[in-house]
């Protein structure tokens, strides 16, 4: 199976368990999974917890990854959406039907960068007003074609197993790794086109 690459772009004022969770989870199914920030040294994220960002987003070869995981925090994802040069990479990466996810208040990243017409999204309840591009919906985590959001710190466990089975297409990995962690997977919502 082919090794994925991934890219959890980070910010000041990310949502850190969102953050490393995601981190953590895709790395256990040996993925290549790199924290990206935007200026260097560490940042600090949305509890004040600091985290140290592998590269910084302007070192890494677009070309070589497969997804992009972009986290929640409120403060996190307005800096986030802000970021030229992410929102650009997002509208590529959707242009060439590549994976991209987001998690809490992430998706509006997801909207900032205009990729979010006529699909089924989730987030976290608190910005479901702002998500004005999409049909916003109830669920833990939401998979609609290749782009899957999920609704905040309790659901980033099964936001990233839900990744590890559509991008990694390793639904047994994903169940292994549910059954080790100890996590229950009756939470994802699949869009029926």
């Amino acid at each position: 199976m082919k090794r994925i690459r991934a890219v959890v772009p980070v910010d000041e004022g990310c949502e850190e368990i969102e953050t490393t969770c995601i981190l953590d989870t895709l790395r256990r199914v040996e993925w290549e999974v790199v924290a990206a920030g935007f200026q260097g040294g560490p940042v600090t994220a949305s509890r004040r917890t600091r985290l140290l960002p592998d590269c910084l987003w302007s070192e890494l070869d677009f070309e070589q990854v497969d997804l992009i995981a972009v986290p929640g925090g409120a403060a996190g994802t307005e800096n986030l959406c802000r970021r030229n040069e992410l929102l650009a990479v997002l509208g590529e990466f959707n242009q060439g039907g590549r994976y991209i996810a987001a998690i809490c208040a992430g998706p509006l990243v997801l909207q900032a960068a205009g990729i979010l017409d006529g699909r089924t999204v989730t987030s976290h309840p608190a910005v479901r007003e702002r998500i004005t591009r999409a049909c916003w919906v109830d669920m833990r985590v939401v998979v609609d074609g290749k782009i899957v959001t999920s609704q905040g710190p309790g659901t980033a466990i099964e936001f990233s197993l839900a990744l590890i089975e559509l991008a990694g297409e390793d639904a047994v990995a994903a169940e292994r790794l549910a059954r080790e962690m100890l996590v229950k997977r009756d939470a994802i919502h699949h869009v029926q086109k």
